[in-house]
């Protein structure tokens, strides 16, 4: 995949890294939520009001309950994100604030956007 003046100011390894984290529907839709809102800030369970869908099937699968949901969001896609250091995650209070990485919204941006916030 070639992205004009993306690849060359990322190395290979910094962009199959945010590759890998933005494969998934779901951080993709949470890094739009965060880069869109008002404050860039916001709580686990605001996120969790925001992204879930009840009853409509994701593209892996049936639909996923509201808990479920909030705990694949708080064990998997956060912690994917806080890694890369898009968010930083207060387990204790639940707050997420967004920061902002040029390399993923680069690459964000270069996707159509029903590819960048189709619903999972």
């Amino acid at each position: 995949m070639y992205l004009p003046g993306v690849y060359h100011s990322m190395t290979n390894n910094s962009l199959e890294a945010c590759l890998y984290l933005i494969a998934d529907p779901h951080r993709r839709r949470i890094i739009h939520n965060l880069r869109h809102g008002a404050t860039g800030t916001t709580t686990v369970a605001e996120l969790v009001d925001q992204l879930h869908s009840p009853g409509s099937p994701s593209e892996t699968g049936p639909s996923q309950d509201r808990d479920e949901f909030a705990i694949h969001l708080h064990h998997t896609h956060l912690p994917k994100l806080a890694e890369h250091g898009v968010v930083e995650l207060d387990q204790r209070s639940g707050a997420i604030r967004y920061h902002p990485d040029e390399q993923v919204e680069t690459v964000l941006d270069s996707l159509p956007e029903s590819v960048s916030v189709t619903n999972p």
